[in-house]
């Protein structure tokens, strides 16, 4: 019943609307850039530069900022955030120069600092609400924007052969989260009292009210595991947002094409982190390492297929492991942040993603500019390793 009250009180869509319309966005950008720059013919380590600016400085940010944040509050901080990512991206109506790009980048990175933490910490900070619930909707809704997002770019190009006008067309829709945030978005509700006794776990029935409740400790988690998680998908990211566009550029496809094989991957991705986020964490403790290795084999048949069929079956099976773990990672950054009664764990999140991608964009840019299909093998490599790893620390997480 205290469930049910506190959903008359806190409107969850709000939260849903602002990522869903970022997720929408953020694809337009990620993928346009790479692919006109290398057209331009700007050389390809930066171009791995200018896809990683953004989580340059959002690798800071998220730590930065949290502090700011619990003083503004959530709702003030997400209006910043919207304000100067918007404003920011204004400049793209200006000038596409390589290196104002760079520099708007760099800003709108540090600024979205403010952003995805306070949403995510959104919901843990509601001490009444079926957490894993709300996260599952949280990541869906997400992965469904990428799916509309990508397919609007693909259509649009396929009528309107011209790049430029997507960076035109990305901060007019990124205006309407400022409006969201403003008028809708509200703060969470947290009762200090009652969140000592939030459970890590809710399977919650599909009739009536009852609930099967677990104590907050029942699993020891450490942190390392999610971190490595997010430190395979950096690298696995890389593919979409530099190494295929790269790739397809060379065999010749159209940029149409480039958008429309990543929404099979998006597709798979928004499944798999829905899928991730009802799973217990002790099945998932078993299949996140097993995804690693399969998400490793994946990228080894890059190097040697050129039918854009392939492409589309390997982008299926590559979106699927990527969502699972990040999924995986989510549900335990969330669950960490609920035992541990904060919302630093967000942030330690976000910072970490900024600072792998990072890492991850310009090892493969620099690989990738001596040779493409080189740089799928150190892909497939570096995640074998990260899998080794993440096998050994596995045993720690553990139920208490």
């Amino acid at each position: 019943m205290a469930v049910e009250r506190v959903r008359q009180h806190w409107r969850f869509w709000p939260a849903l609307c602002l990522v869903f319309i970022f997720g929408f966005s953020s694809p337009l950008i990620m993928l346009a850039a790479p692919i006109y720059y290398i057209q331009q013919g700007v050389e390809i380590i930066f171009i791995s530069l200018l896809s990683t600016a953004l989580t340059i400085t959002y690798s800071i940010s998220p730590i930065i900022l949290n502090k700011i944040s619990d003083r503004l509050g959530r709702r003030k901080s997400i209006i910043i955030a919207m304000i100067g990512a918007t404003g920011a991206e204004i400049i793209f109506f200006i000038t596409l120069n390589p290196i104002v790009f760079l520099i708007e980048r760099l800003f709108e990175g540090f600024i979205l600092g403010f952003f995805f933490p306070n949403l995510q910490a959104s919901i843990s900070d509601n001490a009444e609400i079926d957490h894993q619930k709300y996260l599952a909707r949280f990541n869906l809704s997400w992965g469904i924007a990428g799916i509309f997002g990508l397919l609007f770019g693909a259509l649009f190009l396929e009528f309107i052969n011209d790049l430029k006008f997507l960076f035109y067309i990305s901060p007019i829709i990124l205006a309407l989260n400022v409006f969201i945030a403003i008028f809708f978005f509200q703060e969470p509700i947290n009762d200090k009292g009652k969140t000592q006794n939030i459970e890590v776990e809710l399977i919650t029935k599909k009739h009536g009210d009852n609930q099967k409740l677990l104590t907050t400790n029942i699993y020891s988690i450490p942190v390392i595991i999610p971190l490595l998680l997010i430190l395979a998908i950096s690298f696995a990211s890389g593919n979409g947002t530099l190494l295929y566009p790269i790739k397809s550029e060379m065999l010749g496809y159209q940029p149409s094409t480039t958008y429309l094989v990543i929404v099979f991957a998006t597709v798979t991705q928004s499944l798999a982190m829905y899928l991730s986020s009802i799973i217990t964490i002790k099945k998932l403790k078993l299949f996140s390492s097993l995804t690693i290795l399969a998400h490793a084999c994946t990228f080894l048949f890059f190097p040697i297929s050129e039918f854009y069929y392939i492409f589309i079956i390997l982008f299926i099976l590559s979106g699927f492991f990527y969502g699972f773990l990040y999924g995986t990672a989510s549900k335990l950054f969330l669950t960490l942040n609920i035992v541990k009664k904060t919302s630093i764990y967000s942030s330690i999140s976000e910072s970490f993603v900024g600072v792998s991608f990072f890492i991850s964009q310009i090892i493969l840019g620099f690989v990738a500019g001596i040779n493409v299909n080189i740089a799928y093998i150190t892909l497939s490599l570096i995640l074998l390793i990260i899998f080794f790893l993440t096998f050994a620390f596995m045993k720690k997480l553990k139920e208490v």
